[in-house]
């Protein structure tokens, strides 16, 4: 026997479909339109990530040391990746969020970051390919 369009089996189907549309909406207020911001802040994720995989490998294998004073007790220790990627998640995070309250200054912070990370990445590569 097939229920009808108005039988229980195609109301609770609505009915979760509904409910489960209004889960997986973004919240307007975490919502970016520019296709640029959401590049930038993915590339900076990826190069803090990035700075840290190659610190840990140059300080672990001897080839240099950590720069930062408040990283350098942790570099060569299991957590530092962890460590990082939940600091570079977080940092991207905060700037997703902040964007449509004043989204000049959160693009010029992640630009200026990113060219920060984009030149300590290329150092650290530059130091890789020196000393090993």
């Amino acid at each position: 026997m097939k229920p009808t369009r108005n039988g229980r089996f195609f109301v609770l189907k609505g009915w979760l479909q509904s409910t489960y549309m209004k889960l997986l909406k973004v919240p307007r207020y975490l919502r970016i339109e520019s296709r640029t911001v959401k590049y930038v802040l993915c590339v900076l994720f990826g190069l803090i990530v990035a700075d840290g995989l190659i610190s840990q490998f140059l300080v672990t294998g001897g080839y240099g040391s950590e720069g930062n004073p408040l990283l350098m007790s942790w570099v060569g220790g299991e957590s530092f990746l962890a460590i990082k990627i939940a600091a570079a998640f977080l940092v991207t995070l905060f700037l997703w969020v902040k964007y449509n309250a004043s989204p000049r200054l959160v693009y010029t912070v992640a630009v200026v970051a990113m060219g920060f990370y984009t030149a300590i990445v290329y150092w650290n590569l530059f130091v890789v390919l020196i000393t090993v």
